[in-house]
Order: C-alpha cells, then sequence, then structure tokens
C-alpha cells in the first residue's frame, strides 16, 4: 500500500515506468545467456593455475608460484 503526504497527488506513474523496469531482468537474462555460451559453446574460463596473486592481465610481471 502506498502512503502519501497529505495533500500529494495520487497520480498513478507513468506508462513508459513498466517499460523501464522490465529492462533489468531482460539485460540480466542476456548477459546470463551470453555468459553461458562464453563457457559451453566456446570454451572461455579461468585458468586453473589462477589464484590471489596472480598477476593483472594488464601487467608483465609473472605470477608467484607456491
Amino acid at each position: 500500500m502506498r502512503r502519501t503526504a497529505v495533500g500529494a497527488s495520487t497520480r498513478p506513474p507513468p506508462p513508459r515506468t513498466a517499460d523501464v523496469a522490465a529492462l533489468g531482468p531482460i539485460l540480466a537474462l542476456g548477459t546470463a545467456w551470453l555468459g553461458g555460451e562464453l563457457v559451453e559453446r566456446l570454451g572461455v574460463g579461468v585458468s586453473d593455475e589462477a589464484g590471489v596473486d596472480a598477476p593483472s592481465s594488464l601487467s608483465h610481471r609473472a605470477a608467484r608460484r607456491a
């Protein structure tokens, strides 16, 4: 139930509100699907040797071995 201040307007939200609200789940599903395609179909993943001390892909230093 929506509460309004005394004297405030109780008009409904603009019609485009539902359209904008629907974009969140659509984007979430779309990006999840694309992530699944990267993993399952194209085999993109994280290296088994990656760890907390792994270097950034932008740096040129080697990773430390434990």
